[in-house]
Parts: structure tokens; sequence; C-alpha cells
């Protein structure tokens, strides 16, 4: 007897907690946070100095983002954010010394999402205003981004996010990260 109770309250449990995963398309405003690992390889060579110096860039860097946005239906959504990628540092130079900079953006854009039980696969693309800054020069620009990833669905508004975004600014970052996202 002790057998079926047990196997009938695990069944009621897994049954319980499905129906609620299940339940996850959840509409509304959103708040999203993460951290990410950002790659830069390019080569600069119009960069304000006394002398023209070329600088080499094939760094990995870590950075955060966090935003929030509105899903209109568990299809179509839309988001803006705050990236900070990181520090990127260039090979040494003829100087012997590194040039770094830091890359901050703003992001506008909409995701649209492919709802499989507690799973999400999505794609997401946009506006993005980047803002380089260093010792030795300060650029910014609009620019496109473009990526895709994968969410799953925990306890119906919250959602565990991996992702690939790409920015295609003056060089292109391609970036990797993970984070959560909360729908009120």
């Amino acid at each position: 007897m002790s057998k079926q109770l047990s196997l009938a309250l695990l069944l009621s449990s897994v049954f319980a907690l499905g129906t609620n995963l299940a339940q996850a398309d959840s509409t509304g405003f959103f708040i999203a946070g993460g951290g990410n690992y950002a790659e830069l390889d390019a080569s600069f060579d119009d960069i304000d100095f006394d002398d023209d110096i070329e600088a080499f860039f094939d760094d990995k860097a870590a950075g955060y983002n966090l935003g929030g946005g509105y899903r209109f239906n568990k299809w179509l959504a839309v988001d803006a954010a705050y990236w900070d990628i990181g520090e990127f540092k260039s090979d040494s130079l003829d100087t012997g010394r590194k040039l770094k900079y830091d890359t901050t953006m703003w992001t506008a854009g909409g995701i649209v999402s492919v709802p499989l039980w507690i799973l999400d696969v999505y794609g997401r693309a946009g506006v993005a205003m980047w803002d380089v800054d260093s010792r030795n020069f300060n650029e910014d620009g609009t620019d496109l981004y473009y990526g895709a990833g994968v969410a799953l669905n925990v306890f119906g508004s919250l959602d565990l996010y991996a992702e690939y975004v790409r920015f295609d600014a003056d060089e292109a970052i391609d970036s990797v990260g993970l984070g959560f996202r909360f729908t009120f």
C-alpha cells in the first residue's frame, strides 16, 4: 500500500510541476539580466596617434547585460537593454604597449520565439547604439545585431536562457551569454 501511495504522490507531483511548466507562456512586461563572454578579432589602423599605428585585437572579455521588454504572446516580444561588453586589449604594438578599450551598448529589438513545451527556441534582432572608450580614442555608432538562443521556462514566469548574439559594429563582436528573464 505504501508503494502505491508513494507512486501516486510522485506522479501527482510530476504532473503538477509539468502542468505549471507547460503553462509558461507568460505575456506582459519582463526584466532580464545575465553575463556574457565576448570575442573580438579585428585590426584598427585609424586610431588617433602622433604616428600611424595599426592595432590588432584578438581578445575576449566578460561583461553583463540588463534590460526589459514586453512579451505580446508566446511568439513575439520587444526588448531594450544595456550591455557592458567588457574591456578588450590589443596585441603588443611596436612600442611594446597594448591598447585597451571598454565597449558598452544600448539595444532595442524584437524577439521571435518557438515554444516547445518548457523550452523556447528564439531569434532576436535589432539596433545597437555602441560606445567605445579608451585613453587613445573614443568612438560611437549605431549598427545592427542579431542572435539566437534557447530559454528554459521555470515555474511559469521565470526563464533561464543561453544565447549567441553578434553585434555588427565597425568590427563584429561575437557574444555568448547566460541569464534570466522574469515576466510579470
